[in-house]
């Protein structure tokens, strides 16, 4: 009961004080293309569409934090076959990881995302773990555009993907007029 008592006062406080805060936030949804090609066991090359959600609160005012989700899939071909049957093969994967929006969020901020291992896929029905870093920058006051590469660690020692891909999204987050 205490317990209860005490999240239920720590929401309320956070609330309030979250509410009196006038700053602006990631809330985005993104889609991006990928070009993944494997270069160990399999060589090969392919293509992969996603979608994700973008997310950063403030920290203070030229800096926020937060995470981003992504999924997709797409197809992989070797360049060489292997076999008649199986020349494709399905891609897919998903991924978490850290995201960090610097500058001044009014001035087109810069976005930078990390992912260490946080998620997982199939390539070359390989289970792998993406090991991603992101780039960006808003180059509206809603649209941004980041460049991700990321490289997919097989679990079984088997593939190794690199995949380097291009993503544009929208900011559906709260916005702030800049103060006069």
């Amino acid at each position: 009961m205490r317990k209860s008592i005490l999240v239920a006062v720590l929401a309320i406080c956070s609330l309030a004080a979250y509410a009196e805060r006038d700053f602006n936030m990631l809330k985005g949804l993104s889609f991006g293309v990928g070009l993944p090609f494997e270069f160990r066991d399999l060589p090969g090359a392919g293509m992969t569409f996603n979608i994700g959600y973008d997310c950063a609160y403030p920290i203070n005012d030229h800096f926020a934090m937060g995470f981003y989700l992504t999924g997709g899939g797409g197809f992989w071909g070797e360049y060489k076959k292997y076999s008649d049957i199986d020349h494709f093969h399905p891609v897919f994967r998903l991924t978490a990881g850290l995201m960090m929006q610097i500058g001044d969020p009014q001035n087109k901020p810069w976005l930078i995302g990390v992912a260490p291992c946080t998620g997982f896929g199939l390539y070359d029905l390989d289970m792998v773990l993406p090991v991603e870093v992101r780039f960006g920058k808003f180059i509206t006051d809603r649209w941004y555009i980041m460049g991700c590469l990321t490289y997919h660690a097989s679990l079984a020692g088997e593939t190794a993907t690199l995949e380097p891909a291009i993503r544009v999204g929208y900011n559906f987050g709260r916005k702030v007029k800049a103060k006069k």
